[in-house]
């Protein structure tokens, strides 16, 4: 009776696999090389290849808490998904007509673990250096590799590698990605599952992206804030401590909340620019992975009459990927407000090449937002900032600004519209 009743489960479990095998999706490929229209967004450019040697190709996509529609493009056919937060979509890609690619959308947010028994976790703490490059710095692993030194970006939202970091890891690079960078597209590599340690916690099935910066950047890799995107992050700034909640936590005094846009184009904060004559307010990335104060797209600065209206304090060149580079001015700004607080006499870059930030006015940089505490609740796109002892300092009128734009990053997946451009902005004195 046993042997019967389970010979009759185990066809009854064989039939509902094969249907739902029968019902998985079916798409055409001749390029392995495709693009995703994610909610309102427009459709990309490019996005990770597609790979018949790798078991399942999965697509992060935005984490965002809300329901939309997510098309798949290849070069000749697509597949439309309704997706939610915290699901996965499975379907196949036939490819050249013989090479069956197994792949997958995925808003599942990457939490992490930790070794503790049976403690209940509601908070992590992780210590961090406050680099001369105004760059916060964290120890970490990559698969059980040497302790690596590791920049926390929250304008990127994927883990990279740099060619430093990749000499110390064993890695296996499996996948192929496409970068858009000022100067046009790159072709670079990623890596599909790895194990990720910071502190006492831990990450598994990681993706990483892989970019050689020939040495401009003075770390092993990137933390993007796509591993706590299910959490409230602090930084502390008086104690050098990252704080990683679970709740908000208590004991607010001199915070200051406010609410952000987070979505496929990074998280953003607004911030109002007051040129001495009027104010004007935008949407710009924050971008702890950002060595600058305030950059502006010649879109924004256009519509509101930013330029020749502040004083000229240096010229600038942005290069990047690919050949092209762009140019730009640098102005002392009377003041910035952001989240209530005022900040006086800041030098920031305008884009004068008919270059634009997509989604947003701009960007912010390490150099200001290391003035504040900070506390991002992430599931709630909520803000809280508060002075700290580096508030009053002044900033410098001219220096060479290394900015790495991995805000825009939705990786895993998604090559969204700029992928870590690396550009630099060399301030000339007029």
């Amino acid at each position: 009776m046993r042997k019967w009743l389970f010979t009759i489960v185990f066809l009854l479990l064989f039939r509902h696999a094969c249907i739902a095998q029968q019902n998985m999706p079916l798409i055409r490929a001749n390029s392995d090389i495709v693009a995703i229209k994610d909610g309102n967004q427009p459709v990309t450019r490019y996005w990770d290849h597609l790979s018949a040697n790798v078991k399942t190709v999965v697509y992060n996509v935005s984490k965002v808490n809300k329901e939309r529609l997510l098309t798949f493009y290849t070069d000749i056919d697509s597949v439309t998904f309704s997706v939610g937060p915290g699901q996965k979509y499975d379907f196949k890609v036939l490819l050249n007509s013989k090479d069956t690619c197994h792949a997958e959308i995925s808003t599942v947010i990457p939490s992490y673990h930790k070794d503790c028994g049976n403690c209940i976790i509601t908070n992590d703490t992780i210590p961090f250096t406050l680099g001369s490059d105004h760059y916060i710095h964290i120890n970490g692993k990559i698969n059980n590799s040497e302790l690596l030194d590791f920049i926390f970006d929250t304008g990127a939202s994927c883990v990279l590698l740099s060619e430093k970091g990749l000499k110390k890891v064993k890695i296996k690079l499996d996948g192929l990605t496409e970068n858009q960078g000022t100067g046009g597209f790159s072709t670079e590599k990623t890596s599909s599952s790895n194990r990720l340690q910071l502190s006492a916690l831990q990450w598994e099935k990681l993706p990483l992206l892989f970019i050689n910066y020939n040495g401009a950047l003075h770390a092993d890799g990137v933390i993007g804030f796509n591993v706590f995107e299910d959490k409230i992050v602090e930084i502390d700034y008086d104690n050098s401590l990252m704080i990683i909640h679970s709740q908000m936590p208590l004991g607010l005094a001199g915070y200051k909340q406010s609410q952000m846009h987070h979505d496929i184009n990074g998280s953003l904060i607004k911030l109002t620019l007051n040129n001495g004559k009027k104010s004007c307010a935008g949407w710009f990335l924050f971008d702890t992975g950002g060595d600058l104060n305030v950059a502006v797209g010649s879109d924004f600065a256009v519509k509101n009459n930013l330029y020749g209206t502040m004083k000229k304090i240096g010229t600038g060149v942005t290069g990047g990927t690919g050949s092209n580079g762009l140019t730009n001015e640098v102005d002392l700004l009377p003041q910035l407000t952001i989240n209530g607080h005022n900040l006086h006499d800041i030098p920031i870059q305008l884009q004068n090449s008919g270059f634009s930030f997509p989604g947003n006015a701009g960007i912010v940089g390490n150099n200001v937002l290391d003035r504040f505490n900070t506390i991002i609740n992430y599931p709630t796109a909520t803000i809280y900032l508060k002075p700290n002892h580096l508030f009053s300092g002044a900033f410098e009128k001219s220096r060479v600004i290394w900015l790495w734009v991995t805000g825009l990053v939705i990786l895993g997946g998604l090559i969204a519209f700029f992928l870590t451009t690396g550009r630099i902005y060399r301030l000339r004195n007029p």
